[in-house]
Order: structure tokens, then sequence, then C-alpha cells
């Protein structure tokens, strides 16, 4: 099977899966969006959304969403620990915070950086910025991180002393907005999600993942 990768933040969430779960071997090709290859007709034959990351099965099938591409890879990893939970009850408890943290902080925060008229170059017409909605945006992503700033109170991760894919989700589509764009969300005040994120910052393949792997790989 083969993985679309690219410098971006939904396949650094997949990169940061597949080295805290390990089991996994596949291809690689790197896709250059900053040249808009992932729009191109060629990839498009794989993924008509034009969207990274994508994996193509060696059957043909080509998966695309993020959280179903890391479900995949988590249930065909040769041993290990599953990521998702062990139980019913610890894979709806994963599946209730990684829902919670895309839809709640994720998802807006790539939203008022898409709503940014400085990125009309980058986008190049795919998408049409709404300055006008960023306030109202910022307001609830703040209101969103204060709420998790609170539920974070006595525990290691979001799913209690339990590494999840929950963790992983969240920290890989953020990382790089709080290091290019979105500063702010790391600014003092919020101490429990502070030193949560600097526990998964610590973490050896949180440095890792923020490169796009190589042609082949092995984990």
């Amino acid at each position: 099977m083969k993985f679309f990768d690219a410098p971006a933040p939904n396949p650094m969430a997949v990169r940061l899966f597949v080295l805290e779960r390990g089991g996994l071997d596949f291809d690689v090709e790197t896709v250059d969006i900053m040249s808009l290859q992932n729009r191109r007709l060629a990839f498009r034959a794989i993924n008509p959304r034009g969207e990274v990351p994508a994996l193509q099965l060696d059957n043909g099938t080509v998966l695309t969403e993020t959280t179903a591409i890391c479900e995949y890879f988590d249930e065909i990893a040769r041993g290990g620990i599953s990521l998702f939970g062990n139980s019913p009850e610890q894979r709806a408890e994963t599946r209730m915070w990684l829902r919670r943290m895309d839809l709640e902080i994720c998802q807006p925060v790539i939203a008022w950086f898409r709503n940014d008229p400085a990125t009309l170059d980058f986008y190049k017409g795919h998408r049409l910025p709404i300055p006008e909605a960023r306030v109202n945006q910022k307001v609830m992503i703040n209101q969103a991180l204060n709420m998790l700033n609170d539920q974070l109170e006595g525990k290691t991760w979001l799913c209690g002393d339990r590494f999840s894919a929950a963790d992983l989700h969240f920290y890989g589509l953020m990382k790089m907005m709080t290091m290019q764009v979105c500063e702010w969300m790391l600014l003092p005040g919020r101490n429990n999600f502070l030193a949560y994120w600097k526990r998964l910052d610590e973490r050896d393949a949180s440095k890792k993942a923020l490169q796009t792997f190589p042609t082949k790989v092995s984990a």
C-alpha cells in the first residue's frame, strides 16, 4: 500500500499515529502542496477531493480521511497496543475525545486560518476567505480551550492515564498551526493545557513527525 504524505497538519497527524503505533509497513509518495500538486489531475485520479493524506491499499481502495486512515492502521498493525482502546468503553472514550477536539478546536482553528485574506495566494483560488468570520471563530476557539484546560485537571492525557489516538489527532493537527499561525493558543494562563501540550512536545514521535516520511516506512 502507498501513503500520500505532505508537509501539512493532516498528514502529520497520520505520521504521528504511525510512529506511536508501530508494526506497519508501506510505501510513501510526498505530494508538493505548495505547487498545488494535490489539485492536479494526476493526484485527483487517486483522490478526487484533492486532499492529503490519502492511503491507497493494495486492492486499489483509497482511504482519504485522517481518522479513517488511523483506524485502519490501528487494526492491521502487527502486535503492539491499540491506540483507540482495548475494550468497547475505551474505544468509545477515545472517539468521544477525538471528536470533541476535532469539532471544537481543530476544525475551527483551520477555518480561522483559511479565512485570513493572506491565504489567497497559497490556495490560488481554491478557497474563498471570509475575514469577518475570524473574530467569532477565535472567541469560540478560546472558549473551547478554556473548557479543555478545566477538563485536564488531574489528568495526564485526554483519556486520563491512557495515551490515545485522541491525543495524537489533536496534537498532529495543531502542532504546525501553533508554530506558524496561531501561537496565541499557547499564551500563558491555561496551566493544565500548557502542561499537557509540553508532555506531547516531549515525546520522541512528536519530534520525528514534523518531517515527512521517506519513500519506505517500516515502523
